[in-house]
């Protein structure tokens, strides 16, 4: 159960990590227009934001409730994953991780309590990852942004707001995404684990292409803020499992086959983050002291 855990896990957090700005169309208006966002768009040196991801299918449902703040290079953030799965018997088990996350340079600490105490994993090409992520895109990166963007549209605009609907070019997407892979191996590894992660990793890149990934952008034209962004990753999830049912070198049980099957064709998951202003942000994001002593492991998936 543990390890079942862990994969809904880390299918979450890797959504997270699908943000535009780190993502060749033809230059019609929409991709004019998302050439102007890019370029104007206004990174405050405190940058706070809410997050929540939500997975649902008939017999397991997964939340991901986070807060954060980027301030200047440095990245902090806290929240809980929850998941509730539905038994044939008509019971329900639910857990609810709790967690910490704190980034600065080179070092990643994460701090999560999936039984009774609080855990330490550190991750360094995580916090580069997320380093990259945090940093206002130069004028190459955001060339590349574009190329990897397949569609444009102006869904809503007046004087003070813009809302854009961006459909991503999956197959160049998966291609940024494999070469990042490749430039920053994951961190801690055990020999007997790699095997599952370049499995993992092999269907995370036949779902992307074969995904259709979209998100909605809405910013603030006074000052090119972002407002809010809605994702919609259901076609990413859907085709992650289809990619493992369909993996001829496995035999899986007929447990994790059903749930496949469910994830493959019965199943969402959508995200949605917003950028309030919120002065009492800095104070909630502090660590708590019991939370530091937390016990150092070296896989965050066990």
């Amino acid at each position: 159960m543990k390890k079942f855990f862990g994969i809904c896990a880390a299918i979450l957090m890797l959504c997270m990590a699908i943000f535009p700005a780190k993502t060749s169309a033809q230059e019609d208006d929409g991709i004019a227009a998302f050439r102007e966002a890019l370029l104007s768009d206004s990174d405050a040196q405190d940058r706070i934001f809410r997050q929540d991801i939500l997975f649902a299918s008939p017999s397991l449902m997964a939340e991901l409730d986070i807060m954060g703040m980027a301030e200047g290079e440095a990245f902090k953030s806290k929240g809980e994953f929850s998941i509730w799965i539905y038994n044939d018997d008509g019971t329900v088990t639910e857990k609810i991780i709790p967690y910490y996350m704190n980034q600065d340079g080179k070092n990643m600490d994460i701090y999560f309590k999936a039984d009774k105490k609080w855990e330490k994993f550190t991750a360094p090409s995580l916090a580069a990852a997320i380093t990259d992520f945090i940093a206002t895109p130069t004028p190459e990166e955001v060339e590349k942004i574009i190329d990897e963007t397949q569609e444009v549209t102006i869904l809503q605009e007046n004087d003070y707001r813009k809302i854009m609907l961006v459909h991503v070019d999956c197959e160049k997407f998966a291609d940024s995404l494999k070469l990042l892979a490749e430039e920053n191996p994951a961190d801690n590894v055990a020999a007997d684990e790699s095997e599952i992660q370049n499995t993992f990793t092999n269907y995370l890149d036949t779902a992307i292409r074969n995904a259709d990934i979209w998100y909605m952008w809405t910013i603030d034209k006074r000052d090119w803020h972002t407002v809010a962004m809605q994702y919609n990753l259901s076609g990413l999830i859907q085709e992650l499992a289809r990619a493992a049912l369909n993996d001829p070198n496995q035999v899986w049980p007929d447990e994790i086959s059903n749930l496949l099957e469910t994830i493959a064709y019965y199943s969402e998951i959508r995200a949605y983050t917003t950028y309030p202003s919120d002065p009492a942000a800095k104070k909630l994001l502090e660590i708590p002291k019991k939370v530091l002593k937390a016990t150092p492991v070296n896989d965050i998936v066990k």
